[in-house]
């Protein structure tokens, strides 16, 4: 067990590796409520892959990483996690997203007991024909109701209209066709694949005793026979850096119209950091809708916005998508050019960037105060770097404004994909 720590914060790590491969991250924090998370690396993006030797990828259908997430809770004696979590004063779920999926408890007491718990969760799976066809009316319910949701509609044909091949084009929860044609047998090969010791990261932070838990592990996992997990290969996909279809118009029964514009980008080359780089990527986004933007009194005093405007990022493949949301009682068009005239404009205040700095150095210390925050920041980067980025304040401290210019300054913002929610009235206007 190796200690580090978070340079420039008070933040100490310990950290190992199984002999079955697990990683494990162990941050001891003065807080009385301990948080657990074991992720593994293996989200709703992932649906072509091999194992070292197949002569062919494996495809599985869309929406399989969200339901294995689901059978991961049913368990052959009966017991329900969620309840052994509850009886021992704790809170238990799970996620999943476009990248991993996460099982994780929160509590103060009774901490080895909810750990058994979380492990024998993410080890134990039990899937019938029988307990596959009851879980599919359940998450068809789910999908029901993003087919309803005004966000959920116009996002879902935004990433089909963005991308032409990566499997990050289809949703999380997969399509009602792809829930159907889900099997035991699709559930059982990626849980095989992917829910290997080896693809996991356990993350833990409370008032613990690192040395306690090693030695809880290691005889936890006695009692299971991991073989060595061949070598995964995920299926390569070239995507153009045009989008599809750059606009769209969905029409339903709709009092107001909700409006997603996705910008593609390809990844900049300026900076090698991969951390940096998308760093200073996120800088561009609060530099121009961030808190102390022109944007926020822009769209406040915009009687035609209903809804907060919302941006973020999210790096896909070679591609950073940024993505905004608004919901507008009205005109659209006036919103559209607003955010792409904003975007695209290169000229940047360095006292505003200087600010915005302090902001994330600020956010940063006290995300080290809360053990949820703790061990998602851990299991993130190291879902994203391989490993924890202990200089990463260091990194931050160090962010330069003519560095963060040049970094942006080439982005090609031309590829744009819009997706409008609007009323049947209009269309029969």
């Amino acid at each position: 067990m190796q200690k580090k720590n978070y340079n420039g914060l008070d933040l100490t790590v310990y950290e190992d590796v199984l002999d079955n491969g697990l990683k494990v991250y162990i941050a001891p924090i003065p807080r009385h409520t301990i948080h657990a998370r074991v992720t593994t690396f293996f989200g709703g993006s992932v649906l072509e892959f091999k194992m070292d030797g197949d002569k062919k990828f494996t495809k599985v259908p869309g929406g399989v990483a969200h339901f294995l997430e689901h059978k991961m809770f049913e368990k052959e004696d009966g017991k329900d996690p969620l309840a052994v979590y509850e009886n021992n004063g704790a809170i238990g779920n799970a996620f999943t997203n476009e990248f991993i999926t996460a099982y994780h408890f929160t509590g103060a007491g009774h901490f080895f007991s909810n750990l058994e718990t979380l492990l024998s969760c993410v080890h134990e799976p039990y899937f019938t024909d029988e307990n596959v066809l009851k879980e599919k009316g359940i998450i068809f319910q789910e999908k029901k109701q993003d087919l309803d949701n005004p966000f959920s509609i116009v996002y879902d044909r935004c990433l089909t209209n963005t991308f032409y091949n990566l499997d990050f084009k289809n949703t999380v929860l997969g399509s009602l066709e792809d829930i159907s044609s889900i099997t035991k047998e699709d559930l059982y090969n990626c849980y095989n694949t992917f829910y290997h010791p080896s693809n996991m990261a356990l993350t833990i932070s409370g008032d613990v005793d690192p040395s306690e838990i090693m030695s809880f592990l290691k005889k936890f996992y006695k009692r299971y026979d991991f073989k060595k997990r061949p070598k995964v290969e995920i299926k390569k996909k070239d995507e153009p850096a045009e989008v599809v279809k750059e606009k769209d118009i969905i029409y339903m029964d709709s009092l107001s119209k909700e409006v997603i514009i996705c910008y593609k980008v390809k990844k900049p080359d300026y900076i090698s950091d991969e951390y940096l780089n998308r760093i200073y990527f996120s800088l561009l986004l609060e530099l121009k809708f961030g808190s102390i933007s022109p944007s926020v009194d822009v769209f406040a005093h915009d009687t035609n916005v209903i809804s907060s405007v919302s941006s973020y990022m999210e790096p896909v493949d070679d591609y950073y998508i940024i993505i905004f949301n608004v919901t507008l009682k009205d005109e659209v068009d006036g919103f559209i050019n607003l955010i792409d005239n904003q975007i695209k404009d290169m000229k940047f205040n360095e006292e505003d960037f200087n600010l915005i700095k302090k902001a994330i150095l600020n956010s940063v210390i006290l995300s080290t105060e809360n053990a949820t925050e703790i061990c998602s920041m851990i299991a993130n980067q190291v879902y994203f770097y391989d490993k924890p980025i202990y200089d990463m304040y260091d990194k931050l401290k160090g962010l330069n404004f003519e560095e963060f210019k040049k970094a942006v300054s080439g982005i090609d913002l031309s590829n744009r994909s819009v997706v409008i929610l609007d009323s049947k009235t209009k269309k029969q206007d």
